[in-house]
């Protein structure tokens, strides 16, 4: 039996008077209490909804800012990590899991901070393109929500990404030019300065080839003998130090070679490339003779471009070793003894002019790299009561500056360096070894590339 459609049966109210009709439709406009409280929950569901949204919304941010600062932090954690683990001289694969490491480490120990943070996920990964290394970090995580959750969103997502890049230890030749001329005779300090003027009549271990009464020596044999410290000696001994202190890094042979050059009136080289540290203590820079009248001159106008021709252009330090040239000295042109009795030439004991740096920071030829230098100056002590001081640095300034030749000295030397932090005056706070180590490591920095 077929079952016939169901219809639902419509009543109809009985018809109205017309004016009964009016009177109820006017109640029925001025009763609007179930409207209002209709239009009320709306708003305030509304202005609920918002500010839970603002809420969430801010302590997402809040979380996603800590979480980028934990990324930074891991990534140049992870830098500074690989960089270390370079100079040890540890393989390739072992730097991607030591930078690694250091980075799952940092973001983990910062990334605690952000309380709301529902289990950031981070990735990391290390890159190595000839002696650089990119360390690369990413993270995604979301922040659970509250009120916002009313509208379906449980959680706000969000993500970071972030690189680091360090420079890892570059092939390197260092090349020392040690200033080794008669003034490097004087005194290291004003002590030492003293002693050499009350028992030789001479600021400098003069090593004019007399003999010094009673000893059977010069005044130089005299000075070593007697426990002066010339500045040479303090020269030396800084070398010493920089080779020692290099001497401490466990890969160092595997990326740097030394030579050694020392100036007078002539270049000399007195150490050629290695990378066998150990040589270096038989090779120090010797003092030259003194007593003829171009003895002990220091013209580095002669000098230089022979060193330079020597030198050559740098290389990219991944192919090619870098080159660092580390000049050493008091910054003093000196003709020889003859300006002692040729008066005209007391004008050429002069401050260093540093364009005899140029040809170096600047090749010639646009395929050229440029060779980074270094300087430290030995700082030359006024000797105000020596005639032979006063009548060459105690005269005024030949460069424009306000004070004696020797007061010009030091921003001579530094316009030679490659920038102001290669720039280093040794003695009091620092030693000539440190200064030389300290722009050894000035090739290396760590920095966010993005």
């Amino acid at each position: 039996m077929t079952e016939a459609p169901h219809r639902s049966t419509v009543m109809h109210p009985p018809l109205l008077h017309p004016r009964r009709l009016t009177r109820t439709i006017s109640a029925f406009r001025r009763d609007r209490a179930g409207a209002v409280a209709i239009l009320t929950a709306l708003t305030s569901l509304v202005l609920v909804t918002l500010a839970g949204s603002a809420f969430d919304y801010a302590r997402a941010r809040k979380d996603e800012a800590r979480l980028d600062a934990a990324l930074d932090a891991a990534v140049l954690a992870a830098a500074q990590a690989v960089k270390a683990a370079d100079a040890k001289g540890k393989t390739d694969t072992e730097l991607k899991q030591v930078g690694i490491a250091a980075a799952t480490q940092a973001f983990a120990s910062f990334a605690s901070d952000a309380i709301a943070a529902n289990a950031p996920q981070a990735q990391f990964d290390v890159t190595l393109t000839g002696r650089s290394a990119t360390v690369s970090g990413s993270y995604t995580a979301s922040t659970k929500t509250t009120l916002m959750g009313l509208t379906g969103l449980a959680a706000m997502q969000y993500s970071g990404n972030v690189k680091a890049g360090v420079d890892l230890s570059p092939l390197i030749d260092v090349y020392l030019l040690i200033d080794v001329s008669g003034s490097m005779a004087l005194g290291a300090t004003t002590a030492d300065i003293n002693a050499l003027q009350s028992n030789l009549g001479c600021a400098f271990a003069c090593h004019d080839g007399a003999s010094v009464k009673n000893s059977g020596k010069d005044s130089y044999q005299w000075a070593k003998a007697n426990g002066i410290t010339l500045r040479l000696d303090e020269m030396n001994q800084g070398i010493l130090d920089f080779v020692g202190s290099l001497r401490q890094q466990d890969a160092v042979s595997k990326r740097m070679r030394i030579s050694i050059y020392s100036f007078s009136t002539t270049l000399t080289k007195v150490l050629d490339l290695t990378s066998d540290l150990s040589q270096v203590a038989a090779n120090l820079p010797k003092a030259p003779s003194a007593s003829g009248e171009s003895d002990g001159a220091t013209l580095f106008n002669t000098v230089m471009p022979d060193f330079i021709k020597a030198v050559g252009t740098s290389g990219d330090g991944v192919t090619s070793p870098k080159k660092l040239v580390i000049l050493a000295t008091d910054g003093v042109a000196d003709p020889g003894r003859s300006w002692t009795w040729d008066t005209p030439k007391r004008a050429y004991v002069t401050p260093f002019d540093p364009a005899q740096c140029a040809p170096l920071k600047v090749p010639s030829g646009t395929a050229k790299l440029p060779v980074w230098v270094g300087v430290i100056y030995t700082p030359y002590l006024a000797m105000t009561w020596d005639w032979g001081y006063n009548a060459t640095l105690g005269q005024p300034s030949q460069v424009g500056g306000s004070g004696t030749r020797r007061d010009d000295i030091p921003s001579q030397l530094t316009a030679c360096a490659t920038s102001k932090d290669l720039y280093m005056e040794a003695g009091g706070t620092i030693s000539i070894g440190d200064a030389m180590a300290k722009l050894f490591n000035a090739f290396a920095q760590v920095r966010l590339t993005n």
